[in-house]
């Protein structure tokens, strides 16, 4: 009897702390489940910033509010007050079901430590970094990550550019830009230069790797400046322009427009593949449109917001295949730009028509053609494979566009894999 009361108690010792380990191993392993799905919540927020990155790298694009799903409704990717970087007051919030996320970013130096004023510049060689931060949260768990990225400039021409000959036949007008041209310019009318370049830095000017003419034709004018003298940043490589309206001893050359950027680049065919599926989607894209192609207001979406008009010629000679854009955008009352890409064509801008337009032209296969009668103004960035102006064209920029440049002004890679940084 004793040696069954005393076998009876091992036994009852050893169930009792099998059932205490068994308890244990399931609240483990119900605490590792629980944190795992908090994990693949944090992984789901780095790459949802990371998708966000590709469309909006500037400082100005990432302080903007962001719809979300915390009590306020919105959040900020990276917070207005760079004193709250790295501990932000509100960053974003998704829920998913019961479980959240929290993704926010931060300015960093090379090594990933906190910096001030070092975000993305799309006109500097130095590229930027910033940290990523995202949290998961799912009933019984918590994970922590950190992802730096780097942006760099693409190099793409932020700015007004020809990759052939300009022949400005109107009476002209720069305003806080450039032009730059890979060739000839030949100015037959007045070209009114004003304002800083404030992509570039400098005068606003005419910048030409060949002879720069400008030629009167009873206007008595020239390329000039406000105050009727001789543009300072006007250059070229012909030291003898025709009528020697050029600085004598002021050269542009193709280093120096390297300099600048990246002039044989162009789009990537992944972001020109962007373009086009964006276009597809949610704005305007034709892919056989003949040789001759009118787009006017009605056959648009909608009114504003940012939109890829997207239109690529099958065959033909591109200085033959044509696109009239008679539209506005955006319209009064609303924000936004629009993309227009023209491949194997060319592209004709119908100043009354077009009216006020913010926003990017490429067309690297034709030449742009402005029309104009003093009620076009293009503000935004061109590229063409010629440029003609045969009426009285503005061309500008704002702050406030380069602040919101699109997206295929830099690019983004991942500088390390991710971190856990708490669990």
């Amino acid at each position: 009897m004793v040696s069954v009361i005393l076998a009876s108690a091992v036994l009852l010792t050893i169930g009792t702390g099998m059932y205490y380990v068994a308890t244990r191993e399931s609240m483990m392993t119900q605490a590792d489940y629980s944190g795992g799905k908090a994990f693949y919540y944090a992984e789901g927020g780095l790459a949802n910033v990371l998708d966000i990155l590709n469309y909006a790298g500037t400082e100005w694009q990432l302080t903007q509010p962001r719809p979300d799903q915390s009590p306020d409704g919105f959040g900020y990717l990276m917070d207005p007050n760079p004193d709250l970087r790295q501990n932000p007051s509100n960053p974003v919030q998704m829920s998913i079901g019961g479980q959240s996320y929290t993704v926010y970013v931060d300015e960093v130096d090379q090594n990933g430590n906190h910096c001030t004023g070092c975000g993305l510049d799309p006109t500097s060689n130095q590229p930027a970094y910033l940290m990523i931060t995202a949290e998961g949260q799912s009933s019984e768990g918590y994970r922590k990550l950190q992802q730096m990225v780097k942006l760099t400039a693409s190099g793409f021409p932020l700015t007004s550019y020809v990759d052939g000959n300009a022949q400005l036949n109107g009476t002209t007008t720069l305003t806080n830009q450039s032009i730059f041209v890979r060739g000839d310019l030949f100015g037959r009318d007045k070209l009114t230069l004003s304002g800083t370049d404030l992509m570039y830095g400098g005068g606003a000017g005419v910048f030409a790797t060949g002879s720069i003419y400008a030629k009167s034709n009873g206007h008595g004018s020239q390329i000039y400046n406000p105050d009727g003298s001789d543009s300072r940043y006007w250059s070229s490589n012909d030291v003898n322009d025709r009528d020697s309206r050029g600085p004598s001893g002021n050269t542009f050359t193709v280093s120096d427009l390297q300099s600048y950027f990246n002039y044989a680049g162009g789009l990537t065919t992944n972001q020109l593949d962007i373009l086009k599926s964006q276009a597809q989607t949610s704005g305007y894209y034709n892919g056989n449109p003949g040789n001759k192609l009118t787009i006017q207001q009605g056959d648009l979406p909608n009114r504003g917001g940012d939109i890829v008009v997207y239109v690529e010629f099958p065959s033909g000679d591109p200085m033959s295949n044509n696109v009239d854009l008679k539209f506005q955008w955006p319209l009064a009352g609303y924000t936004g730009k629009a993309i227009v890409v023209v491949k194997n064509g060319s592209v004709s801008l119908e100043g009354s028509a077009i009216g006020n337009f913010r926003g990017d032209i490429y067309c690297p296969d034709g030449s742009v053609t402005a029309n104009g009668n003093g009620n076009g103004t293009f503000t935004g960035f061109v590229w063409g494979k010629g440029l003609t102006d045969i009426g009285n064209f503005n061309f500008s920029m704002d702050q406030q566009f380069i602040e919101d440049p699109p997206f295929y002004a830099w690019t983004v890679t991942r500088e390390t894999d991710w971190t856990q940084v708490d669990r």
